[in-house]
């Protein structure tokens, strides 16, 4: 009866849970990593790419110049699960968007979200009774990364305090790499448990070319990548 009343809260509140799509491999942490920003110990894990037209992607927008890829990495141990990603872009789009300002309002009362209008990625874990979101962007000249999050849980999808993951972002000419690390508790998860089941989550990308314009010149334009599916932790 619980899950039945989160599924419907949920639902409501344009929450559905995810229907996983594909699979994602996250070997067990056996090698050092030093947490820097540079991605080239990351080599032979397995990784997602995310690009226009992608098989197993959802691709929203007109992306017919292309110009945007990003590959995703992870690793796990009983600590922590940590992400290396490569971020490419033709055009970069960063600016900061706070939580509490994170909604935009048409002039038609239509709401929007804000963090489709730069460059952003979204990871997000959901399931019936759990939500981890955040969204960050890139460090590009010296702005960012800019980055919020928050983790909702239980029967009545109550806000737990949780502290930001770490991140460290470097950049190159059109070429972001940047390592993240969600400490397991930070999360409310037990890794252990979830060998089997693995996590369900969801990856957005947002891409603007239009880093000077203003949001209600966006709103036509707006186009982001989204894939859909399950974490699969491996076994140590």
């Amino acid at each position: 009866m619980i899950r039945l009343f989160f599924a419907v809260f949920l639902l409501l509140s344009g929450l559905a849970p995810l229907q996983a799509q594909s699979s994602w491999t996250v070997p067990y942490r056996n090698q050092e990593l030093q947490m820097d920003g540079f991605i080239e110990d990351w080599s032979g894990v397995p990784e997602i790419v995310l690009r226009p037209l992608q098989a197993g992607l959802q691709t929203n927008g007109d992306f017919a110049d292309g110009g945007l890829e990003v590959s995703l990495r992870a690793l796990w141990d009983e600590e922590a699960l940590y992400l290396a990603i490569e971020w490419m872009d033709d055009v970069w789009d960063v600016e900061q968007v706070r939580r509490r300002d994170a909604v935009f309002v048409t002039s038609d009362r239509t709401r929007r979200d804000r963090m489709y209008f730069h460059d952003n990625i979204k990871f997000q874990i959901r399931e019936l009774d759990y939500d981890y979101l955040l969204w960050f962007s890139p460090r590009v000249d010296d702005q960012g990364p800019f980055f919020w999050q928050r983790r909702l849980q239980g029967m009545r999808a109550m806000e737990g305090a949780t502290a930001a993951p770490f991140m460290t972002p470097r950049q190159e000419e059109g070429r972001v790499t940047m390592e993240i690390r969600f400490d397991w508790k930070e999360l409310r998860i037990k890794p252990k448990k979830r060998i089997k089941s693995g996590l369900p989550v969801l990856l957005v990308v947002a891409d603007s070319d239009s880093p000077d314009s203003v949001p209600e010149s966006k709103l036509s334009r707006l186009k982001w990548l989204e894939w859909a599916g399950r974490m699969e932790l491996g076994k140590k």
